[in-house]
């Protein structure tokens, strides 16, 4: 019964995948790394601008696929909003770049967001007031959301690029 369930095919499927993060991965291992050095007392400031671009933009993607724009600014995350951005013109994501700035200034208004989270919170807070509500900020978020998951830039494919090309994936390959 479980094969015509497709229960068997599943688990396979299943261990096919867990077996597959067992397996070497350098740009997850970059990004291991980065984490580790973000949380650390220095944060990124000893680490290239390359380095803080990849981390940036990667934090972006994960949190708006999360959350959306709202989890970004809500979150710690919010406090690499300049790193983000320069990290995005840098890899020519325009579409991904404007969106994050519609985004902001959806929360913020004209004033740009803090690298403090507190900041942020009481900006967004006093913008929401001032502007329908946080619902209806909400609601005026949700098409940046959905249009930045629509992946306009290919950003997964960006950053893999960009950590190629800038030499930030280098000590993480593994020789053949």
């Amino acid at each position: 019964m479980a094969c015509k369930q497709g229960i068997r095919a599943s688990m396979e499927a299943s261990r096919e995948f867990y077996q597959k993060l067992k397996e070497y991965d350098p740009f997850r291992e970059l990004w291991k790394w980065l984490v580790g050095k973000a949380q650390s007392d220095s944060g990124l400031a000893t680490l290239s601008q390359a380095h803080r671009h990849y981390f940036a933009v990667g934090m972006l993607e994960g949190e708006v696929y999360n959350g959306g724009f709202d989890q970004f600014f809500t979150n710690s995350s919010g406090d690499y909003f300049t790193l983000a951005s320069e990290g995005l013109q840098v890899m020519e994501a325009e579409t991904s770049l404007r969106l994050l700035r519609e985004a902001a200034r959806t929360l913020f208004g004209d004033e740009l967001p803090s690298d403090d989270q507190q900041e942020r919170w009481h900006a967004m807070e006093r913008h929401a007031l001032t502007h329908g509500g946080v619902d209806a900020v909400a609601e005026r978020l949700e098409p940046l959301d959905r249009a930045f998951c629509d992946e306009p830039d290919a950003l997964v494919e960006r950053l893999s690029a960009f950590a190629q090309r800038s030499g930030i994936l280098e000590p993480f390959v593994r020789p053949a």
